[in-house]
């Protein structure tokens, strides 16, 4: 008695049945690759088990176009045609015929094993880095990461990074090396595990004895992040190897995020339209500006950075601009250059002010939130001023070689006081005083200072006056040019000598005549 097909099909002779059944342990094989494939798709580079899985696909291929050729030529044949017990089986045979010559499971087989295959391939090459697998005879060992702690990292804190060492073959892998890389700005500290006890290891390669089939080993490394760090994404490097000569390396990316920290310098007060001259002080009712420099002087980057003129209604600065500076991204160790045109009112005191400066951010997670005011100092004084507010000769025309007089009244008119307060003719052709000091003037103070000379020179004579003086703001001097005319003498001294000389002599003459009468 015929056995029955396996796959119910009403199909006749051996070698067909055969043929079925191998295409049966062809599907077993089939799924055997698909349940494996959850072992391929925790690897990045099992090149091997892609290759043995392709020798698979090429036997299967092998076994369908081997049937194929069977079923061209079936030898049978005949036999099938000279049944006539069961015409009914004989009426279908063409039937059974096709459905053994091109079953729907060929198809479907040859099919799903192309999708598997791809699958897996697809896996291979797209498996995360967060995991690496070295196959070593029966050892597949593999490293992932467990743990990050913090993450991101922060610079000039400690990291913790725990990484599983598998093996997922079916040996124990033996006397396998692990060792850490020291790359910047990760500084090793040490490592524990269940394998040192209560203990810490603080060299950078350590040896772990054995691995046991399907099983892994955790180990937990200490980290110092360098205070120094920039934000950014770096690599830290793990080896191992193992006693058959087994090596890789893997590489596993950190994201290192520091905190920014945003301060103002290089401050100015530059009056407006004084030559950009920045003396830190300003007077009552004069515009100027404040002109300064937001500095990221953190280990992190910032965004949404604003820089606003936090002033009070009651504040006598007056913004003349809108008072908000906006910069999208700030870097950590750059800087961005700004500037507020104010105005101080007429009526301000004489004092020193602060202007306050409110400064927000954020970092790029906005994890971190900046908030914070940064006063800047400002000294509001009064300015001196000195006008010459009369001049006078005496006598009213100088003569040449006769001595005269200049008087000069000095006048603060200005709203600070005016400290030693001197001044000097500076081209005069003559002899005498030239310099006269006066000392202090207050507010609408005036004061003579007088020079007394004798010329020597007729005609106009063009002097220079010059007046110092000191107020809030420092030194300061004036000049002022003068010209004035010097004359001749009226009249000549020997004419009269002359006539004194006659008028004695007609006395004496009188007087001799008198005596001889």
């Amino acid at each position: 008695m015929k056995p029955a097909c396996p796959e119910k099909y009403s199909c006749t002779g051996k070698k067909k049945c055969k043929l079925i059944g191998r295409i049966s342990a062809d599907r077993k094989l089939i799924n055997k690759i698909s349940g494996d494939r959850r072992a391929v798709s925790k690897t990045l580079i099992n090149r091997k088990a892609v290759s043995k899985i392709l020798g698979n696909q090429r036997t299967v291929d092998k076994t369908l176009r081997y049937r194929s050729s069977i079923d061209k030529k079936p030898k049978n044949q005949g036999k099938v045609d000279k049944i006539p017990e069961n015409p009914r089986s004989r009426d279908e045979m063409p039937v059974n015929r096709k459905s053994a010559n091109r079953t729907p499971i060929d198809r479907i087989s040859a099919s799903f094993l192309h999708f598997v295959l791809a699958l897996l391939m697809i896996t291979v090459f797209l498996t995360g880095p967060a995991s690496a697998v070295v196959v070593s005879g029966n050892t597949h060992l593999g490293v992932d990461v467990s743990e990050i702690n913090p993450n991101p990292a922060r610079p000039g804190e400690d990291l913790l990074i725990k990484i599983n060492i598998q093996n997922a073959g079916d040996e124990p892998a033996e006397n396998v090396i692990v060792g850490i890389e020291e790359i910047h700005p990760f500084v090793f500290k040490y490592s524990t595990s269940e394998l040192y006890g209560s203990g810490t290891n603080t060299e950078r390669n350590f040896q772990i004895e054995q691995i046991r089939q399907r099983s892994k080993v955790e180990l937990s490394f200490y980290l110092r992040v360098d205070p120094k760090a920039e934000s950014g994404i770096y690599q830290l490097e793990f080896t191992i190897k193992d006693k058959s000569g087994t090596s890789f390396s893997k590489r596993i990316p950190i994201r290192v995020e520091g905190n920014p920290d945003l301060v103002l310098s290089s401050t100015e007060i530059l009056p407006v339209n004084e030559d950009n001259f920045s003396s830190g002080a300003i007077v009552p009712g004069q515009e100027f500006y404040l002109k300064t420099s937001v500095k990221n002087a953190g280990n992190g980057n910032a965004k949404n950075v604003r820089v606003m003129l936090n002033l009070n209604s009651s504040s006598p600065l007056i913004p003349l601009e809108d008072n908000v500076r906006f910069f999208e991204n700030l870097s950590a160790g750059s800087s961005e250059n700004l500037s507020f045109k104010l105005l101080l009112g007429s009526n301000a005191d004489v004092k020193p002010y602060r202007i306050p400066l409110r400064i927000t951010a954020s970092n790029n997670t906005e994890t971190f939130q900046i908030d914070k005011i940064q006063e800047i100092g400002i000294n509001v004084l009064n300015r001196a001023q000195i006008d010459i507010s009369s001049l006078k000769f005496d006598p009213e025309i100088p003569v040449k070689g006769q001595q005269a007089s200049l008087t000069l009244r000095l006048e603060n008119v200005g709203e600070g006081e005016a400290r030693s307060v001197k001044a000097r003719l500076e081209g005069l052709e003559g002899s005498g005083s030239t310099s006269a000091f006066l000392g202090r003037l207050d507010k609408d103070d005036d004061a003579p200072a007088v020079f007394t000379f004798t010329p020597e020179k007729t005609g106009d004579q063009n002097v220079t006056l010059l007046v110092e003086y000191e107020d809030d703001f420092g030194e300061h001097q004036v000049s002022e040019n003068l010209t004035f005319n010097v004359k001749r003498q009226e009249g000549s001294v020997i004419p009269i000598v002359l006539g004194a000389v006659l008028v004695l002599a007609a006395v004496i003459l009188y007087t001799k005549k008198k005596g001889k009468l």
